[in-house]
C-alpha cells in the first residue's frame, strides 16, 4: 500500500480512537483474505492499520510441524500451548494500538468459543480499545473447497507437502475444530456477520464512523480468485497533449494488437497452470476491460471488441492527470518557465499541484470509487489507462511502505503489462513482456 488519501499530525482519523477487529469462524472461510483486503483499504484511507495472524505466532513458537491435536479444542493437554500463542498475539495487538501509533488492528484467529471471545473482549476493553467482531460464515461447501485448494495449500504450513495430502490434512483440522464452533449471539457486542463471503451481511450495535466504514468496505468484499492487468494506453498521434485527446498513431495501433495477443496468451497460460496445480478450472472466467475516456485508451482496447466481443467500459475517472499550465512542456521547460513551482514539485512530487492542474494525490482521491469497484469485481480485469492513473492504482496494491514521492516515478513502459493477483497472503506481481504479433 502506497500513499494515504488523508493524513493528520496524530495519525488518528475520524476521532474514532483505537479499534480491534476480532475475527471469528472456521478455517477456509475467508478470514485472512478479508483481513488483508480490509487492512490494505484502511491504510490507503490513512487509518494506520495492521493484521495479526495467529498462524504466524503458532509457527514462530512451535514450528510448522505441530501435532494436529493443537487444533482439537477439546484436547486439554494443548490448552496451555494454544493460550500462549494467543496471548503473545494479543499483547502485540495492544502494543501496536497503545504505543505503536496504530488505530485499527485485526486479531486474525478462529475464536470459535463464546466464553473465550468474552475474555478477549474484556482484555481489550480494559485497555480502552473498542472490539468489533467479524464472523465469517460459509454455508457453501464449493466455496470452502475452492478456498482450500487455491489458498490454504499454498500457506507456509504446506509449502513442502503434496497438494492432495495438504487438502486432506487441512480438512482434518477443520473437522477437529467444528464441534466447538459457537456462533455470535451476544446482542451487547458490536459485530458483523458475513455469509458466504458477501452474499449477505448482518450488523449489530455498530458505533461510530470508522466502524461504519469497515461495514461499508466489507459489503464489497469477496475472496474469489481474480487477476488485475494494468496496461498503458497506446501512443497517440499527438502524444504530448492532454487537451487534444488525439487518436492512436500507427505505432499505437501495432501496440494495441500486440497487447491484445499478449494478454490472451497470458490468460490461457494461467488457466492451464491453475488446472494443473490445483485442479480448479478457470477457463470459464470472464475478462472485462476498463479504459479511460481518452480516445487513445479506448482505441487500444478495440481489438478485444473486434476479435473477442469482450465488454469494454469507458470510465471518466480513469482519465490521466491534468497537467494544467504544464501542457506540452518537458520537465526542463517547466524548470525554466516556472522555477518556483518546479522546486515545490521536487519537494513533494506526489502532492504538488501546478496551476490549473491536478496532483497525484488528486488523482488518487478521484480513483476511490474505482478502487472500491475493483475490490468488488469477481472477474479478471484489464485496465488500459494513462501512466499517471496506473501509478496510483498500482500504489494501492503495492506493499506497505512505498513512499509517496516514488509514485510519480513508477514506470509502465509499453513493452510490458503488469499482472496483479490479490491473495490471502499478499498481492503477487508479475511484469510480462509484450512481444510483436506474428500477424
Amino acid at each position: 500500500m502506497g500513499a494515504k488519501l488523508y493524513k493528520t499530525h496524530t495519525g488518528q482519523l475520524f476521532h474514532a480512537g483505537s479499534i480491534v477487529i476480532i475475527n471469528v469462524g472456521l478455517p477456509a472461510r475467508g478470514k485472512t483474505h478479508g483481513s488483508r483486503s480490509l487492512i490494505r483499504y484502511m491504510n490507503w484511507l490513512g487509518v494506520k492499520s495492521k493484521s495479526f495472524h495467529m498462524g504466524q505466532y503458532r509457527r514462530r513458537l512451535y514450528g510448522p510441524d505441530l501435532s494436529t491435536d493443537y487444533f482439537d479444542l477439546g484436547n486439554s493437554s494443548m490448552t496451555e500451548i494454544r493460550n500462549k500463542a494467543e496471548e503473545s498475539c494479543i499483547e502485540d495487538v495492544v502494543e501496536y494500538l497503545t504505543r505503536g501509533g496504530g488505530q485499527l488492528a485485526i486479531f486474525d484467529a478462529s475464536n470459535l468459543r463464546a466464553a473465550r471471545r468474552r475474555e478477549i473482549y474484556d482484555k481489550f476493553q480494559a485497555r480502552q480499545i473498542r472490539p468489533l467482531f467479524v464472523e465469517y460464515i460459509c454455508e457453501n461447501e464449493a466455496i470452502v473447497e475452492e478456498n482450500i485448494r487455491k489458498v490454504k495449500i499454498t500457506s507456509p504450513d504446506y509449502v513442502t507437502m503434496d497438494p492432495d495430502q495438504a487438502v486432506r490434512d487441512f480438512k482434518g483440522r477443520i473437522a477437529r475444530m467444528e464441534p466447538y464452533y459457537e456462533t455470535i449471539e451476544d446482542s451487547d457486542l458490536s459485530y458483523i456477520k458475513l455469509y458466504n463471503v458477501g452474499e449477505h451481511i448482518v450488523v449489530n450495535n455498530i458505533r461510530g464512523y470508522l466502524q461504519s466504514r469497515v461495514v461499508f468496505y466489507l459489503m464489497n468484499l469477496h475472496i474469489s480468485d481474480r487477476t488485475i492487468y494494468l496496461a498503458r494506453s497506446g501512443e497517440s498521434s499527438n502524444e504530448g497533449s492532454y487537451k487534444a485527446d488525439a487518436p492512436l498513431s500507427e505505432d499505437g495501433h501495432k501496440y494495441a494488437r500486440n497487447l491484445h495477443d499478449a494478454i490472451l496468451r497470458r490468460v490461457k497460460e494461467r488457466n492451464e497452470d491453475s488446472l494443473a496445480k490445483t485442479g480448479v478450472d478457470m477457463s470459464k472466467r470472464t475478462l472485462k476491460v476498463w479504459t479511460s475516456t481518452h480516445v487513445k485508451s479506448y482505441q487500444t482496447a478495440e481489438y478485444f471488441i473486434k476479435y473477442d466481443n469482450f465488454a469494454v467500459r469507458r470510465r471518466m475517472l480513469l482519465k490521466g492527470l491534468n497537467p494544467g499550465v504544464c501542457e506540452n512542456l518537458s520537465l526542463s521547460e517547466v524548470k525554466e518557465k516556472f522555477p518556483g513551482e518546479y522546486q515545490a514539485y521536487l519537494r513533494d512530487p506526489y502532492h504538488h499541484r501546478y496551476s490549473r492542474a491536478e496532483s497525484y494525490h488528486d488523482v488518487s482521491v478521484r480513483l476511490e470509487p474505482v478502487i472500491l469497484e475493483l475490490e468488488r469485481e469477481h472477474d479478471d480485469l484489464l485496465i488500459i489507462a494513462p501512466e499517471s492513473v496506473l501509478r496510483c492504482i498500482y500504489a494501492y496494491f503495492a506493499p506497505q511502505g512505498l513512499p509517496d514521492s516514488l509514485i510519480p516515478t513508477l514506470a509502465f513502459p509499453r513493452s510490458i503489462f503488469v499482472e496483479l493477483t490479490p491473495t490471502a497472503y499478499g498481492c503477487k506481481e508479475r511484469r510480462i513482456g509484450i512481444s510483436p504479433s506474428d500477424e
